[in-house]
């Protein structure tokens, strides 16, 4: 375990004495981050004994029991017990359950979410290049550090955070455990945009979920906004989306699951090619060739000509048709030759007919 952690935990665990106070009384609130019917997320500081505020900050989040929310930290925190750090997942000090709640308290990252560095920074390959391959990363401890694998079903960009160089993926108040013997979630959630189908009833989410998620964060950071159906429907065609891109957001976001990377391993792979070859794909400024003025200049009189071509043909269209359409309505007012014979409006229909040959 970390040096660190471990500190950090000894300090945490003196400052009071856990058997006289309650989850609720151990800390004093700073300030509330988000309160919903079913979860509340606050920056709290530890209480000691006499009832100062003496270490912090911390988060604490406190999930109402009964819709499921909050369980992956308890994992989490057996896992560091035994040694396991997830580098890419805040620390967790506490999971306790209390009455209809479970109180999570854990390391407060100090940085930005995804979304708020989009409001500042253009995106961009760069932008994806510094994100989503450590963001792959984040979910692969997930998935692979378990024994049934952790689906995070809210990988969005608001809960990706940038802490310096490192990517943090947070809020894992929704995700849960992969069954073998469920067909599908208990309890539905996600976001629009970024859930895919699975986590609307359409079946259990799983590793493919968060896949999916994945490719929809990257088409994020590519176009700064939120995804849409209409984006992923048409191939992600959209000229700030390069195509070796779009080629794996199609591949990671279709609608069965079974059609998408089989691991955020495999993603991962792909998004690196992709990445590689449009980084590379446009050349240093330094390595551009000197332009030749004489074949500028030729191709600038062969473009000439073919203009004046252009213009000389359009002005004989023009001429025709004037011709044509004298000659039609002279015949429509006093036919000639056999159409005398044609009702009026017969030669009308059958020489307006000749103006569209023009």
């Amino acid at each position: 375990m970390d040096a660190g952690f471990s500190s950090d935990l000894d300090a945490w665990l003196a400052a009071t004495d856990r058997s006289q106070m309650t989850p609720v009384d151990r800390y004093v609130v700073d300030r509330t981050l988000k309160e919903t019917p079913y979860e509340t997320t606050e920056v709290v500081y530890r209480r000691n004994s006499q009832g100062r505020a003496t270490v912090g900050p911390f988060v604490r989040k406190r999930f109402v029991e009964d819709v499921g929310r909050g369980q992956a930290y308890e994992r989490i925190l057996q896992a560091q017990a035994a040694g396991i750090r997830l580098e890419h997942q805040p620390l967790i000090y506490e999971c306790e359950r209390s009455g209809d709640s479970v109180d999570v308290v854990m390391e407060c990252l100090q940085g930005m979410t995804l979304d708020m560095l989009a409001q500042r920074e253009a995106p961009s390959i760069d932008l994806a290049a510094r994100v989503m391959p450590q963001l792959c990363d984040a979910l692969t401890e997930l998935h692979e550090s378990f024994e049934q694998p952790l689906i995070h079903r809210d990988v969005k960009p608001s809960n990706v955070m940038l802490c310096g160089e490192c990517v943090k993926l947070i809020d894992l108040g929704i995700a849960r455990a992969y069954r073998t013997d469920a067909d599908r979630d208990t309890v539905r959630y996600g976001t629009p945009g970024y859930a895919p189908p699975e986590q609307y009833g359409f079946g259990q989410t799983s590793v493919r979920s968060d896949v999916y998620a994945l490719g929809m964060t990257m088409a994020f950071c590519l176009t700064g906004q939120d995804p849409t159906t209409e984006l992923r429907e048409s191939g992600f065609s959209d000229p700030r989306i390069p195509p070796t891109c779009a080629e794996v957001l199609i591949h990671a976001t279709q609608f069965d699951p079974a059609n998408r990377y089989a691991s955020v391993r495999d993603l991962r792979r792909a998004i690196d090619a992709a990445l590689r070859t449009e980084r590379g794909a446009a050349p240093l400024p330094s390595a551009a060739p000197a332009p030749d003025k004489s074949q500028a200049s030729k191709a600038n009189r062969i473009a000439t000509v073919l203009e004046a071509l252009g213009r000389i043909w359009n002005a004989l269209i023009v001429v025709v048709w004037v011709l044509m359409t004298t000659s039609v309505i002279a015949n429509i007012i006093e036919p000639r030759g056999n159409n005398v014979q044609y009702p009026r409006w017969f030669n009308a229909l059958l020489f307006l007919g000749l103006l569209h040959i023009p």
